[in-house]
């Protein structure tokens, strides 16, 4: 049986959640279903994007995510399937797809499943939730959708850099307030060449490169490559995003040494 993940920003406090649940329950009784958040910032696209970007690969081929953010904004509330590297995403047309996929190999539909009049404003639980079920067991996706090849586009994350220096953003706040930034590893370490470096976190300057958070004491500045490879600025035991008012958007100045 497929593994249906669910990602939202919807909140845990609410009734959503759990109806979206039952929706797929009632089409698919003993669904293998995983939470992997519903705490994305309202309507914050570029937030599950990162989120299911840095996860799906971690879940069996054939699992089935959907992906219910900002559902409503999506040019005439078109719900799509993106079908690439052996899993199935079913999320709205706002963006979201392009930037988890910079270039995908995939198959994408507009799902044409009629809505019910009755659950026009809640998507996830009337056409996402019927699309996950038809996949599951074993339905075809043009037996649901047709096929789509303008779906929204949007500015992927990437850093401005030249042989002097790389202006990297912040792409991701986490819950400890971590920011995590659009520079890979390999991309600082092909502009670095073993230089030394200045990193201008809201004038504070991070001058080198730690392994883990402990490597400098609590309550000091922090900069290290994430499992995913991606830079990551913290505060030992501290909140960054809220001591330094860093926010997703921000911008730091990598200056180095000629």
């Amino acid at each position: 049986m497929s593994v249906i993940t669910l990602t939202t920003d919807m909140g845990n406090s609410g009734f959503y959640v759990a109806s979206v649940k039952a929706a797929i329950l009632r089409g698919l009784p003993g669904a293998v279903m995983v939470d992997i958040t519903h705490s994305i910032r309202p309507f914050h696209v570029s937030s599950a994007a990162f989120i299911i970007k840095n996860v799906y690969k971690q879940f069996p081929e054939e699992s089935i995510h959907i992906v219910t953010v900002d559902a409503l904004n999506s040019p005439h509330s078109r719900i799509l399937i993106m079908k690439t590297e052996g899993h199935y995403f079913i999320g709205p047309d706002n963006g979201l797809f392009s930037l988890v996929f910079s270039n995908p190999s995939a198959q994408v539909f507009e799902i044409t499943i009629p809505p019910d009049p009755a659950a026009l404003a809640f998507t996830a639980k009337d056409i996402m939730t019927k699309a996950a079920v038809h996949i599951a067991t074993g339905g075809s996706l043009t037996e649901i959708g047709q096929e789509y090849k303008n779906y929204v586009q949007l500015t992927a994350w990437q850093p401005i850099y030249n042989d002097g220096s790389i202006r990297s953003s912040v792409v991701y706040v986490d819950e400890y307030g971590n920011c995590i930034f659009n520079l890979e590893k390999a991309l600082f370490e092909q502009v670095a060449r073993g230089r030394k470096f200045s990193i201008d976190v809201k004038r504070n300057p991070v001058e080198s490169i730690s392994n883990t958070y402990n490597d400098v004491g609590g309550g000091e500045l922090v900069a290290l490559f994430t499992g995913s490879g991606l830079l990551e600025i913290a505060i030992n035991r501290g909140n960054i995003s809220e001591l330094l008012g860093l926010k997703e958007g921000d911008s730091v100045l990598i200056a180095f040494e000629d």
